[in-house]
């Protein structure tokens, strides 16, 4: 992982929404979003932007299934993410 993805994937979850729901969907095996919008006090547009923010950056990834969207974590992402900054205290 490049410092810009990782200085990225920082921002993205520095922020406590987005950092919840990320939490959310990464305890689970598969969430739809509306199970995301019902576990935070945040408008669905709001969700939908967060969700986007994390899928984006590839530390979520979703499906559709008839009028549900579900999400779920890609720990891979996640694990060079913190490989990352792991490294940083070996320099």
């Amino acid at each position: 992982m490049k410092e810009k993805e990782a200085t990225l994937i920082a921002k993205a979850l520095g922020e406590p929404s987005r950092f919840s729901i990320y939490s959310q969907i990464a305890e689970g095996d598969g969430i739809y979003c509306g199970e995301v919008c019902n576990k935070h006090a945040l408008s669905p547009g709001t969700v939908s932007h967060h969700l986007k923010v994390l899928t984006d950056l590839g530390l979520i990834t979703s499906r559709k299934e008839g009028l549900n969207v579900y999400y779920r974590s890609v720990p891979e992402k996640f694990s060079a993410y913190l490989a990352y900054l792991q490294s940083l205290n070996r320099k």
